[in-house]
């Protein structure tokens, strides 16, 4: 299980490790079930009827490299990171890393402190100074020359609490020659799994799972509501806590920022009876009107997806894991399929083109650069997790 040391790791020097990416790995196969286990097939195997009769958007083709930063899955691999873009190079922090960093400590080095840039131009990986701070599950920003990473959890084995969510915002100033972190800010209400994007000046951070060892990690009293806003061009007010997204607590939502609004897409939640619901609902948030308003909800119910904006108008959504309707059973399928949410027109899209066979993902990192998709780590099924960094060229029917 998981928790932090409560004292914030004073900054590692800054240095830079260039690293050449990997574009001839392909992808494993998962790892082999646990005795009784039955994994279900992709959703490629048999796609639903709500995939099938959805308007065209275009297609997606897929190259697979490996990070060179993470040792190679199934049982190693990285999930979790915070992950944004500049709109040229991709920035990585954080993450849940099976095989451990290249730390002695045993308490916490399955929460990685790591930071590396990748040139999409050139290919290459460079790392960066470390977090202040250890922490997996969490989400990133990038605003100008600023990489935020938000919230997230930490692993102190052998401690108590052995796992907690935390509220602190780290910055990393990306315009000096040696960039350093410092601790920005702290939310209100900690949590992991987050949907987080940025409206012009305003971070916005909204739902999540407050971690609590009481209740197993995650139930219907952990999971949140709730919405905040940290308005940049008034740093002293600090995070406020603003509408709550109206149908209830979700996490691992699918998110992106576009014309003005913070975008939702599936999620999860728990019933009182400690069953898994995920969450078949699209919502948009205005933070400066402050209003939520639902928007056309997705073919299927999907939670563990992650967004890139495409074309400043398309959510390509991909990953996950969608289940059965009946809150009844637990049965799960793994998405490999690609999804295109038109933030315009409101319509949903079929993107043909699945996800490599394999590479089956929950909680990946999610980013668009230019015409490609980048998807970075995830879990697959019966613990697995992987170091993939998939490229997909997106060729749209029209613009």
């Amino acid at each position: 299980m998981r928790s932090p040391v409560l004292n914030a790791i004073l900054l590692v020097l800054s240095f830079s490790h260039v690293v050449a990416a990997n574009d001839s790995a392909l992808p494993q196969d998962v790892a082999p079930p646990k005795e009784g286990v039955t994994v279900a097939p992709p959703l490629s195997d048999k796609p639903p009827p709500e995939y099938k009769k959805l308007p065209n958007f275009g297609s997606i083709s897929w190259s697979t490299r490996r990070l060179p930063w993470v040792e190679q899955g199934p049982y190693a691999g990285i999930s979790g990171v915070a992950m944004s873009t500049n709109g040229q190079s991709i920035y990585v922090a954080g993450g849940f890393i099976p095989g451990g960093d290249e730390t002695d400590d045993p308490a916490s080095r399955r929460t990685s402190r790591w930071a590396w840039s990748f040139d999409s131009g050139s290919g290459s990986w460079t790392q960066l100074s470390h977090l202040p701070v250890r922490r997996e599950y969490t989400r990133g920003v990038v605003h100008q020359s600023m990489f935020f990473v938000v919230g997230g959890g930490q692993i102190s084995k052998g401690r108590m609490p052995p796992y907690r969510a935390y509220g602190e915002c780290a910055v990393l100033d990306l315009s000096g020659e040696a960039p350093n972190w410092k601790i920005h800010s702290s939310l209100n209400v900690p949590r992991t799994h987050t949907a987080t994007g940025n409206i012009g000046s305003l971070l916005v951070v909204a739902g999540g799972n407050e971690y609590d060892i009481e209740e197993m990690g995650y139930s219907h009293r952990t999971i949140r509501d709730t919405t905040e806003v940290f308005d940049l061009t008034q740093p002293d007010r600090g995070w406020q806590v603003r509408s709550k997204i109206p149908s209830g607590g979700r996490g691992w939502s699918a998110s992106v920022s576009n014309n003005g609004h913070l975008y939702l897409f599936g999620g999860l939640n728990w019933t009182e009876e400690g069953t898994a619901r995920r969450i078949q609902e699209t919502w948009r948030y205005d933070p400066r009107s402050d209003r939520w308003r639902e928007m056309s909800p997705p073919p299927l119910a999907i939670s563990g997806w992650e967004a890139g904006l495409y074309a400043d108008r398309y959510a390509m959504i991909a990953g996950g894991i969608t289940a059965s309707a009946s809150p009844s059973t637990s049965e799960v399928t793994w998405s490999d399929l690609v999804w295109a949410y038109d933030c315009r027109d409101d319509i949903w899209l079929r993107v043909d083109g699945t996800l490599p066979p394999g590479a089956v993902f929950n909680d990946p990192g999610a980013v668009v650069v230019q015409n490609k998709l980048y998807l970075l780590g995830a879990e697959g099924p019966h613990g697995s997790h992987y170091n993939y960094f998939l490229v997909a060229e997106i060729s749209p029917k029209h613009d």
